[in-house]
């Protein structure tokens, strides 16, 4: 779907392309789908509580509409914080402590995107926001 942009990414990954890429493809596109969801929820079988938020959503002042945009916003970028926090180490999901590595690999190479000598993945997505 988006060769050009994957086929620069994977040349040169890193920590900061690593979190770039997450923004764009997984945080930005959360809140477009979330977005679209609530303006015209897809599908013939729509479930009783997005028909609801919908149906919601849609009566909104343009005014009000922008908040619940925000509050999407913040609430995606939230979550793909804390989820970098846990592969950083800096938030614990469980008793031992243990360390997650997350290796970006290659047939050439292999990085690793979550190397606690470096800025953690949830400093450089705040960082560049």
């Amino acid at each position: 779907m988006y060769p050009t942009a994957f086929t620069k990414v994977k040349k040169s990954m890193n920590n900061e392309k690593f979190v770039d890429g997450l923004k764009l493809h997984v945080r930005d596109a959360a809140v477009s789908d979330v977005i679209s969801k609530l303006k015209e929820p897809p599908g013939r079988r729509i479930l009783p509580q997005i028909k609801l938020l919908s149906e919601w959503y849609n009566s909104l002042a343009e005014d009000d509409i922008a908040k619940v945009n925000s509050i999407i916003e913040l609430t995606a970028h939230e979550v793909l914080f804390g989820v970098l926090t846990v592969l950083d180490g800096a938030r614990v999901i469980d008793e031992e402590k243990g360390q997650l590595e997350l290796i970006y690999e290659t047939p050439d190479k292999r990085v690793m995107l979550n190397n606690p000598s470096e800025i953690g993945l949830h400093e450089l997505l705040n960082a560049s926001n």
